[in-house]
């Protein structure tokens, strides 16, 4: 019970950190700051790493072609430095959430909007021992933003309540990632095959998507999509495979190790509290699907 409560707040509150790599308003920060298109999301995410190779972008990163990384990194950081993306990677976020803060506040009402900035604050003040619970070791992406953000969370109670929200979110996130990417590594799966299998959930990135964002050919990804099915985890190599009964064994068994690998810090959150975040998540989760912050065609079982 406490696990899923666990789940259903970090999903909801993924959501809200997501929108971040979706907006315009963002991408027009990272441009004026200089960063070309294509290494947007590389360099907004990479930035925390400082001037990042491509073998370590890639390496963290994990779902990723090391091809595309390639193309984009490091050159980007010739363009622009890592402390200049991260200086517009976080005004565009400003940016971002005050622009859907009015989004409610226009469409809703500003009761909404109000309980929205309440929520965000629950969720942050809820969510602090949390984060305080959560170690470096063994967590190199967490742990470089835990440094690169570590300004905006210190000084939380005078931001803005859905932007010092944001910074918290993106701490949590990249926590659970460093430990789900170690549950794929131990389960023997390459980043490519974790794709594949997590799209044939129905709930993920959409196939086609996936291989654009990522950068993986047509030919790789149905190679691999092959040799899962022949190991028994989909049910073909098309981009309408489902996960058979091995495969969905698979990847809960990736998602229960995942849940261990957060577990410690969790604990330091009582259940009344756990029930306060994943109720105040819902709120923020549905006012980012009310704003269209996030392209819903990306996502889902491809049409037939």
């Amino acid at each position: 019970m406490r696990t899923q409560l666990i789940r259903t707040a970090t999903k909801r509150l993924d959501s809200f950190h997501a929108a971040s790599y979706f907006s315009p308003i963002v991408t027009a920060h990272l441009e004026d700051a200089g960063l070309p298109r294509p290494a947007h999301y590389f360099a907004a995410r990479g930035c925390a790493l400082g001037p990042a190779s491509a073998e370590l972008v890639a390496s963290t990163f994990f779902p990723f072609s090391p091809e595309l990384v390639a193309r984009v990194v490091p050159n980007c950081w010739s363009a622009v430095s890592p402390e200049r993306v991260l200086a517009a990677r976080l005004d565009g976020v400003r940016a971002l959430v005050a622009s859907l803060a009015a989004s409610v506040g226009s469409q809703e009402g500003e009761d909404r909007a109000s309980a929205l900035e309440q929520a965000a604050i629950r969720v942050r003040r809820n969510l602090a021992p949390v984060i305080e619970a959560q170690p470096v070791s063994g967590r190199a992406l967490y742990a470089a933003h835990r440094s690169a953000l570590g300004e905006e969370y210190a000084r939380a109670e005078s931001e803005d309540p859905l932007f010092a929200l944001w910074v918290t979110t993106t701490l949590l996130r990249e926590f659970r990632g460093d430990g789900h990417v170690a549950a794929l590594i131990a389960q023997g799966l390459s980043g490519l095959e974790a794709s594949v299998l997590d799209c044939a959930t129905g709930r993920a990135w959409r196939p086609s998507s996936a291989r654009r964002s990522r950068g993986w050919s047509d030919d790789k990804w149905r190679e691999t999509a092959a040799a899962l099915s022949a190991r028994g985890l989909l049910t073909d190599e098309s981009d309408l495979a489902e996960l058979t009964d091995s495969g969905t064994q698979l990847k809960e068994r990736i998602e229960a190790a995942t849940d261990a690998s957060v577990a410690t810090a969790w604990s330091a959150v009582c259940d009344n509290a756990l029930a306060e975040i994943r109720e105040d998540a819902k709120l923020i989760a549905e006012a980012v699907t009310a704003a269209r912050l996030i392209p819903q065609k990306l996502f889902g079982r491809e049409s037939g």
